[in-house]
């Protein structure tokens, strides 16, 4: 760590670099020539395991979800933003200058580059070729983390109808900041991120680590490629991406052997832990350990008595309260990373849509098998693939609340037709977020669009 610091303010100096940087009193800057920029194997790995950096990701649409509800003078307490997005509305930053949705997935992708750009001008000796390769691996699915990080918060749901106009976000490979950019097509991007992604598979060790979760891996590669994959609606290539993940780690938990009475029943390292990553810790409301912020009623009453991720998941906060408990990441914050029991509900979803309603119901019942005390599930079965597919979507529900994936799941089910309207209620007055609204894309903030002069989101 002591290394990444004396690069810090290189990567700072260059870091209005996201998008367009067409100030000129901005590009006439020139850098401390004195600055040492990273260029050994060691160097780049560092860079890449500066967690304060590679372990978030944005917070905006957890808490936009209807996994939780607030009361009215708890919500008053919260910050200008943390209501804004609550309520949905169109101002969601008022006069907050940075917002780390935003910038913090641009600098994962700045540091990324720099990481690419170092690797090329130093071609690997024979005695680190395996670990160059790594971090090559690493950087490009850090960089396609970030662009499908940015994409799903600040773009559009997908569409194939619409892909190659709907606006996603600029595309910056490289480090030049007198490089102009608007916003590339949503097309592009997610283009950009198969890429990456595709790219990293090879170079990536083909085992998950078991300590060491912020770094990227040959399964995590290809459960990121499922998750997206499944919110581009190319089924057939999220369910063989999802079976090439877990045909090189399948490891799931009994949940029998899990303890319901503690505070953190899951640490960092779990076992079904593939990608280690959480939301940003800038929003009180994504904390675990909040006394204010309520589990959904309803989704809470739907999870049987004998399901056990009722008492693993859920605590008692008073006598009518339930609030969160500490999820995969072993912290108060939300887990968003990857996990073998997403990527083989990804897996079910996938063949469920594409009609294969046996193997859809094998790979859920292999899931809820580990999730209700011991001798008391009853397998599920199904007459048909939409029933299989109701059946996987309602688990998904249960199984992956409070893990980043709501909001995009809500956006891409809107596109689908469920017409799912989400609303609140607070002091009297109700709220509403319509299906396909807007709000569900939100807004760049005010000082990029200054800057770049880049396209705003319609709210």
């Amino acid at each position: 760590m002591k290394k990444i610091i004396k690069y810090i303010p290189l990567l700072f100096s260059i870091i209005q670099y996201t998008t367009g940087c067409s100030k000129q009193d901005f590009l006439d800057v020139k850098p401390n020539s004195s600055i040492v920029i990273p260029n050994t194997v060691s160097d780049l790995r560092g860079m890449l395991d500066y967690t304060t950096v590679f372990t978030n990701s944005p917070g905006l649409g957890e808490i936009a979800t209807d996994n939780y509800y607030l009361l009215f003078p708890d919500w008053q307490a919260l910050s200008f933003t943390e209501r804004s997005s609550h309520t949905w509305e169109a101002d969601l930053y008022g006069n907050l200058r940075q917002v780390n949705d935003w910038n913090i997935p641009w600098q994962q992708i700045l540091y990324c580059n720099i990481v690419l750009e170092q690797l090329d001008k130093n071609p690997p000796r024979n005695t680190d070729l395996a670990e160059w390769q790594n971090i090559r691996g690493s950087a490009l699915f850090c960089r396609a983390w970030a662009y499908a990080a940015l994409l799903q918060h600040f773009a559009p749901a997908f569409d194939s109808t619409t892909m190659g106009t709907d606006l996603g976000v600029p595309l910056r490979t490289n480090t030049d900041v007198h490089q102009y950019l608007q916003r590339a097509s949503l097309q592009a991007g997610y283009d950009q991120v198969f890429r990456d992604l595709t790219e990293a598979v090879p170079l990536l060790g083909k085992t998950a680590p078991a300590v060491a979760k912020n770094r990227p891996s040959c399964p995590a590669a290809y459960a990121l490629l499922a998750r997206t994959c499944l919110f581009t609606r190319q089924f057939q290539r999220a369910a063989g991406y999802a079976d090439s993940c877990l045909g090189l780690y399948n490891v799931l938990i009994d949940y029998n052997s899990i303890s319901a009475s503690a505070v953190t029943p899951f640490d960092r390292s779990n076992a079904e832990s593939i990608y280690f990553c959480q939301a940003l810790n800038d929003y009180s409301i994504l904390f675990a350990s909040s006394a204010t912020v309520l589990a959904d009623t309803t989704l809470y009453r739907s999870y049987a008595t004998n399901d056990l991720r009722r008492s693993l998941f859920f605590r008692t906060i008073s006598s009518s309260s339930i609030g969160y408990k500490r999820g995969y990441g072993g912290t108060v914050l939300a887990f968003t990373g990857l996990a073998t029991d997403e990527v083989l509900l990804i897996r079910a979803e996938a063949q469920a849509r594409l009609g294969n309603t046996a193997a859809a119901m094998n790979d859920l019942n292999t899931l809820l098998v580990k999730r209700w005390k011991t001798g008391t599930y009853t397998p599920l079965s199904a007459i048909s693939p939409a029933d299989a597919l109701a059946k996987i979507l309602a688990e998904r529900r249960k199984e992956l609340p409070w893990r980043g994936l709501r909001w995009l799941d809500l956006k891409r089910f809107n596109k689908e037709g469920y017409n799912i309207t989400l609303t609140r209620n607070l002091n009297g007055q109700s709220y509403s977020l319509a299906p396909n609204s807007p709000r569900y894309v939100f807004a760049i903030p005010s000082d990029e669009i200054a800057l770049s002069g880049i396209t705003q989101n319609q709210r």
